[in-house]
């Protein structure tokens, strides 16, 4: 079985975001047991290869297994979907390429400087 392939891309079924973990410590911290056994998370590694996760009892409690195959387009829509979501626009040429930290990177990026130039105002008129 190859290794899981550092960063992990989860995308959360709730909202569809799609979040980059560079430790599985750091997952282990923003997950809880009862999500991944229900399957919130889907998640791919570096390379697109799709993870399985899953719970065992251990301190050591979450267990990631490469799935059986890739699915690196997975990944792709997962944050094509998440810009879409979002607002953003999005260059698929780095999906295309592979590169989903850049791809990934950018859209949070644009997510963020929209945030920013967003006035106090309008933050408010969007809860009524």
């Amino acid at each position: 079985m190859n290794p899981v392939q550092l960063p992990v891309f989860v995308r959360l079924k709730d909202c569809g975001d799609v979040v980059r973990y560079d430790s599985i410590a750091k997952m282990k911290n923003h997950f809880e047991q009862i999500d991944v056994e229900n399957g919130e998370y889907k998640a791919w590694d570096a390379a697109g290869a799709r993870l399985n996760l899953s719970v065992q009892k251990s301190d050591d409690w979450l267990l990631i297994e490469p799935a059986p195959n890739p699915q690196p387009e997975g990944l792709a829509k997962a944050i094509t979907q998440f810009a879409r979501v979002q607002g953003v626009e999005i260059d698929d040429s780095s999906l295309r390429r592979g590169d989903f930290c850049g791809a990934l990177e950018h859209v949070t990026s644009a997510i963020q400087a929209k945030r920013r130039s967003t006035s106090w105002w309008q933050k408010l008129k969007r809860r009524f």
